[in-house]
């Protein structure tokens, strides 16, 4: 039709061109060259860590470990072994003081409790104690926290069945009581943040703990059946963690101890329908694991942030414990 490319005139349009076609305003992540979420992290401040040495408390455990238990232990099956180390576990309703400041003494006295605790009650065990050492250790430093989760859930049951006059937001840490809107929460030592947002972080993991309590309190469980929800989320939690071998030392120990409560419930308690029963303790560790894997994200925001000024000889020991 006789069009010509080069014969096309430019700049006779009526609009004006002025501002059309310029490149978007620069964003002012783009301008500082560093990532939107990183904005308010100041990575020009002093970054000094708390080191933490737990080597003692891992020569204290091999130590135990080494010595076994003094007095023979005679049971019908593994779970009633256990059970006998129940008393490690157990809640003396008698003699407990009241913590009015949690500071760095108290979280220190927490996890040389909780992991020499551990240590004690699996030596009750028979499987555990012929597993070889490595694996044993590797065990323990995976599962003394989230036995410790557990604990302080059946320990405030306890204390609130023997304490009519317990206040809601009292609980049971270890062997002592706390009461988590008075006490004075000394944190300067693990954090430079305010105190109320490392005490949020810190509670990253938390349940809904009136709902556990009143689950426990309505159950009102045996010391087997305690026993059993110990050992199950204990053994359930490291085999999912570490896989491989110790997957399967931990289904097979969580065989064993199954078939000796489906015994204490058929032969013993005469409740062959048990399950429902069952069920419902089980919801109690259910929830504690879903805590330890919701929490992770935050856990690495954490670390980006640099919320805890802490870090560890073994930090392996203190994953998915809330406090790494």
């Amino acid at each position: 039709m006789g069009m010509d490319t080069t014969k096309f005139q430019f700049n006779r349009d009526n609009i004006p061109t002025a501002g059309q076609f310029q490149l978007p305003p620069q964003t002012f992540e783009a301008y500082v060259g560093r990532p939107e979420f990183l904005l308010f992290c100041d990575t020009d401040a002093p970054n000094s860590k708390v080191l933490i040495d737990v080597r003692y408390l891992l020569e204290e455990a091999g130590r135990l470990l080494n010595n076994g238990i003094i007095t023979p232990i005679w049971a019908e099956n593994q779970l009633k072994k256990l059970t006998q180390g129940f008393k490690h576990i157990k809640l003396d309703t008698d003699n407990i003081k009241k913590v009015e400041t949690a500071d760095q003494k108290e979280f220190m006295e927490m996890w040389e409790y909780y992991f020499i605790t551990v240590t004690k009650w699996l030596m009750y065990f028979d499987e555990f104690q012929k597993l070889n050492r490595q694996i044993q250790m590797t065990m323990l430093q995976a599962i003394w926290h989230v036995f410790s989760k557990l604990h302080k859930y059946v320990a405030t049951s306890a204390y609130q069945k023997a304490t009519p006059r317990a206040k809601p937001t009292e609980v049971i840490i270890k062997d002592v009581m706390m009461d988590i809107e008075t006490v004075n929460f000394d944190c300067s030592w693990m954090s430079d943040y305010p105190t109320k947002d490392v005490f949020k972080f810190l509670s990253a993991q938390a349940c809904k703990e009136m709902d556990i309590v009143g689950t426990l309190h309505e159950l009102d469980p045996t010391d087997l059946e305690i026993t059993y929800l110990f050992a199950q989320l204990c053994f359930e939690y490291v085999g999912k963690r570490y896989q491989g071998d110790i997957l399967r030392v931990a289904e097979q120990f969580q065989e064993i101890l199954a078939n000796d409560l489906h015994h204490y419930y058929v032969e013993e308690m005469n409740r062959p329908r048990y399950f429902q029963r069952l069920a419902r303790l089980l919801k109690v560790n259910n929830a504690i694991q879903r805590a330890i894997w919701e929490s992770r994200p935050k856990m690495e925001l954490g670390r980006v942030f640099n919320v805890l000024k802490i870090e560890f000889s073994h930090p392996e020991m203190f994953e998915d414990s809330g406090y790494y």
